[in-house]
């Protein structure tokens, strides 16, 4: 298991950065090869200068989002439209009550079995999917996202920065483009910051223990303004530094350990913990227990294996919650094939409480695994009413419409997600989807296009906007507006592209 990991500060630094020019170089940087980063010998002018100006606050956005797009290309995100709905719901209820809480953060999650979370300029938050299967509750998962948050927006780096004064841009972007790297990928990050460490940049990014309680403080208060219990921290903290001394030699790489979990930490978590009185808000905890279940069926590597633990677990009753674990059951039996008795599993579920969206959900996705697809669109329907809107929801719903060849009321429920401000690269492609099945070439287009910029793939947005104008037939409105697009998609396709 590894200990937390906060490149979040690392990005930080960016906003030292001089001016748009200098914005444009890290731009540009960021899709090089790992290689290229480290071995360029470049004239630029160093940063960290505490004269110079911030870069502003669209610049950050785009830095972190050229960041995510870059993560996106080295690994598959958790794609569960439940999991990542879950996820940005927690993150957004402690944002809310942060010190920023108009700032658009983002919230995804990374496979990697490893404890670890992550943060990029411009509110840019991972998580390892081993950090939700490892926290035992939802107030030590919201522990852990609290304390990035109060990184961001603290602007660590920057205050390190004002003392350290000089970085090059090259090495910084080679080190935060490492860091992100192993997020993905361990070894392949662990080899790219023995690189950059080589290049002698190590020394001058060591976070400073003001700041990692700074974090910690900051982080806890907005935990308790969030109805969370405090002492989480502390008993989080605890657990990864007892985990820890598994670990012999070099078996975690000490760069990948940047906040060490000591014990004066975990006194200092617990002390602070103890002057406040628990103050917890209304909240579905029970709803954490049950995504982590789905994600421990979804990340397995023996689902036989994992359903004789359920079973043993449902036997012994030995299972921190028991409803979770049949859920889970009915999840890996349905993974097996074994959908008669994932059926049975889950109907005892909503025989105690069938409101449960996420059993309806599960029950309708075995409805069309089976080809009972009218029972699965009925369960849909019928949660609509009781859950207007859900995303989650409505994109199984979607799915569901264009297998039935129903694309027109697919359309209408997307579009209520988009004017809810719920975008999403899984949206943008069951519109284009959605359009295409309509026979509308030039929208379906346009709407892969977005699901290709989402992802980091300009090149392939720029191809599809050009596509979506041929086929635009004459509609001079759709043709200017698909236009203006493809501008803005070329315009960044060029900042990235110049050195």
């Amino acid at each position: 298991m590894h200990v937390l990991l906060e490149p979040l500060e690392r990005g930080e630094c960016l906003r030292t950065i001089m001016n748009k020019t200098i914005t444009t170089v890290l731009l540009a940087l960021l899709v090089w090869p790992m290689n290229q980063l480290v071995a360029a010998d470049i004239a630029l002018p160093e940063i960290g200068d505490s004269a110079g100006a911030l870069i502003s606050p669209q610049e950050e956005y785009r830095i972190g989002q050229a960041f995510y797009w870059r993560i996106q290309q080295s690994t598959d995100l958790i794609d569960d439209p439940e999991i990542n709905s879950y996820l940005q719901s927690l993150g957004y209820r402690l944002v809310a009550n942060s010190s920023a809480p108009n700032l658009p953060f983002q919230f995804f999650m990374v496979p990697a079995a490893s404890v670890n979370a992550f943060a990029a300029p411009g509110g840019f938050i991972g998580t390892h999917s081993g950090l939700l299967l490892t926290s035992q509750s939802e107030d030590e998962l919201a522990s852990v996202l609290a304390h990035e948050i109060a990184h961001i927006t603290q602007r660590h780096l920057l205050r390190s920065f004002e003392k350290q004064k000089r970085m090059s841009v090259p090495r910084t972007a080679a080190l935060i483009a490492a860091v992100l790297l192993g997020a993905a990928d361990p070894k392949a990050g662990s080899a790219a910051v023995a690189v950059v460490q080589a290049a002698g940049v190590q020394s001058q990014l060591d976070f400073t223990r003001a700041h990692e309680k700074e974090a910690d403080n900051l982080g806890m208060v907005n935990l308790v303004r969030s109805g969370f219990d405090a002492h989480a921290m502390p008993s989080f903290f605890e657990r990864l530094n007892k985990e820890s001394r598994f670990y012999t030699g070099n078996a975690v790489p000490e760069f990948l350990r940047t906040h060490p979990v000591t014990t004066s930490r975990i006194a200092d978590a617990r002390g602070r913990a103890e002057s406040y009185s628990l103050q917890r808000q209304l909240s579905d905890t029970l709803q954490f227990y049950l995504m982590r279940e789905k994600l421990r069926v979804m990340t397995t590597s023996n689902i036989s294996e994992l359903v004789q633990q359920y079973e043993q677990a449902l036997k012994i009753g030995n299972s921190r919650n028991s409803t979770a674990t049949q859920y889970g059951y009915s999840l890996a039996l349905s993974a097996m094939g074994e959908y008669t008795k994932a059926r049975k599993a889950l109907q005892t579920l909503l025989d105690q409480d069938d409101d449960r969206l996420s059993y309806q959900l599960a029950m309708a996705e075995i409805e069309i695994t089976v080809g009972r697809l009218p029972a699965a669109l009925a369960i849909y329907e019928d949660n609509q009413r009781l859950y207007p809107d859900d995303q989650a929801l409505s994109l199984l719903q979607v799915t569901a419409l264009l297998q039935a060849h129903l694309p027109a009321e697919a359309i209408a429920i997307l579009q209520r997600q988009l004017d809810l401000g719920h975008p999403s690269q899984r949206l943008y492609k069951l519109l284009a989807q959605a359009r295409g099945d309509l026979g509308d070439k030039s929208q379906s287009h346009s709407w892969l296009a977005e699901y290709y910029y989402a992802s980091g793939r300009l090149n392939q947005a720029a191809d599809q906007l050009r596509l979506a104008a041929e086929f635009a037939n004459r509609d001079e409105y759709l043709l200017a507006k698909i236009t203006a697009r493809l501008r803005e998609v070329e315009t960044t396709l060029a900042q990235m592209e110049e050195i």
